[in-house]
């Protein structure tokens, strides 16, 4: 603990003045700036390089009114908020010099004729006395107000160098901004150039501007983007284990956003683009798959800040996107049902096929061999799509290694784990023979095989196209996600930990399109 103070002149050290008695307690300098300054002018000092403000240093209790500090309880001296030191050597007023007692008169006795000349020097010398004395209080009076005018100039002065510091400091900070300025106004590609509904469509996805804003609305990141999360590790997926996918997480989408929303209060520089403006970067990565360096030179920002700014949108559309409940209950299904099924196949509950997108060629053998998709002869990522009859999304499923197939799919997607009603019928491809796992009371409705003769009876070519006829609207479902541009070129290794979100926020998106089929 200290035992000194760092106010000049204050020669007292310990805990106890050797004076009064009185114990002494040190207070340590306030974190607030504009406080901390106005400590440093009250005692006179600067933080130079024989002087500089650290946790040690200390100002004692002498230098404090009374009634600036209190005391607990427990007997700790503590200040007052916004208190300022104010007791120093310095500032102690100086005695005033007593004016001279006036001196009796003079008792002895004088003739007659003396008595007036006696009278005179009297006179005199008390005139002389009164005149010494006006000159030394004058000379006071002066000494005191040359002090207090040397101390109002160094009040001056010190005001003054710290209103240059201050202007200093804005007209870096004017600069800046205007140079931020000049390269908003010189960007041609923003939000506010692309409102009418064929530019929106033709950048998002959407069918008009309106879409878009309700869309934002939804996800609210917030005024200055602070319930998102753009510091930290948001390489990090959601899904941490790629291959272990059918595994429930132990946390809820509810929690994990709230936590992702609590880890986004810690403030940092402030982002270069809006939130509103982040949103648009986002889908066109993902509509018009612009690459994240040319997104950085068409808003103006580093090809890193791109990054980082798609990692953590994609994060948090998959969280917040994930609180909608897509899977329709089945008196919604016959709600908008279109004719078309409502007379062949009025039992269908979801129409489901897989597709796959080509990823990038890992260098691991082994992983080259659990990634490679025979029918695509390419290495691939495998994913699960469900409609309802109407057409819009009603499963999304998560990625899977090319090579795994179709029933093993259905199987660990949690499909077969949602809400089902009896004779609820699933319409499919030949390739999902998943009658051995369905639930209890529902069945599928598939394609008939050719079996053992070498040609179809009329009645299954009949069946056969009228499932293919009503089968393809789940193919024009998936070409819309596709319809999204990011998955036209080959995945980078580099989205690894975010492709399931990226895919399950493009499917979800398709939801604010325009349905496929008409009711």
């Amino acid at each position: 603990m200290p035992t000194h103070c760092c106010v000049p002149l204050c020669t007292h050290k310990g805990y106890k003045d050797t004076k009064t008695g009185e114990k002494i307690s040190f207070f340590c300098f306030p974190k607030e700036q504009n406080l901390k300054r106005r400590w440093l002018h009250a005692i006179r000092r600067e933080e130079k390089n024989d002087f500089k403000v650290t946790t040690t240093t200390k100002v004692c209790s002498r230098h404090f009114e009374t009634t600036d500090m209190k005391k607990s309880l427990a007997g700790i001296v503590t200040l007052k908020p916004g208190t300022v030191p104010s007791k120093f050597s310095w500032t102690v007023t100086s005695n005033k010099r007593k004016a001279p007692t006036t001196r009796p008169e003079p008792t002895m006795k004088v003739k007659k004729g003396d008595q007036i000349e006696t009278l005179e020097s009297i006179e005199e010398l008390s005139q002389s006395s009164t005149a010494s004395s006006i000159l030394e209080e004058s000379e006071l009076n002066i000494k005191e107000t040359l002090y207090e005018l040397k101390k109002k100039l160094e009040e001056a002065n010190t005001r003054i160098q710290s209103l240059e510091s201050e202007n200093t400091m804005l007209k870096t900070k004017l600069s800046a901004l205007e140079v931020r300025f000049k390269t908003t106004e010189s960007r041609v590609f923003t939000l506010e150039h692309f409102t009418e509904d064929e530019e929106i469509c033709y950048y998002t996805g959407f069918p008009n501007y309106q879409t878009f804003l309700a869309v934002y609305n939804f996800l609210d990141p917030g005024e200055k983007g602070e319930n998102i999360r753009y510091n930290g590790n948001n390489n990090t997926s959601v899904d941490d284990d790629f291959y272990n996918q059918a595994d429930e997480s132990e946390e809820s989408d509810d929690e994990l956003l709230d936590d992702v929303e609590e880890k986004s209060r810690k403030r940092g520089r402030s982002r270069a683009l809006k939130p509103i403006e982040e949103v648009f970067l986002v889908l066109c990565r993902l509509r018009r798959g612009f690459c994240e360096r040319h997104l950085g030179h068409l808003y103006g920002i580093s090809q890193s800040t791109v990054s980082r700014t798609l990692t953590a949108w994609f994060n948090y559309m998959y969280l917040k996107f994930s609180k909608i409940c897509i899977w329709p209950s089945r008196e919604k299904v016959d709600e908008t049902m279109p004719e078309c099924f409502r007379e062949k196949y009025p039992t269908t509950r979801v129409i489901i096929d897989c597709t796959e997108i080509r990823w990038q060629m890992p260098s691991s053998l082994l992983l080259n061999s659990e990634l490679f998709s025979s029918y695509k002869n390419h290495v691939t990522l495998k994913g699960l799509v469900g409609i309802s009859p109407s057409g819009a999304m009603t499963f999304i499923s998560q990625m899977y290694p090319g090579n795994i197939s179709d029933k093993e799919i259905v199987s660990r997607s949690g499909l077969l784990d949602l809400e089902f009603e009896d004779n609820d019928t699933i319409m499919a491809d030949k390739g999902f023979t998943i009658d051995d796992i369905l639930p209890l009371g529902v069945n599928t409705n598939i394609p008939p095989f050719l079996g053992d003769s070498s040609q179809m009876s009329g009645d299954d070519v009949v069946k056969t196209q009228q499932i293919a006829s009503l089968r393809i609207h789940i193919e024009r479902a998936i070409n819309k996600i596709k319809n999204f541009h990011v998955w036209d070129s080959v995945v980078p290794l580099s989205l690894f930990g975010v492709v399931n979100q990226m895919w399950t926020v493009c499917a979800f998106l398709c939801n604010m399109q325009d349905p496929i089929i008409s009711v």
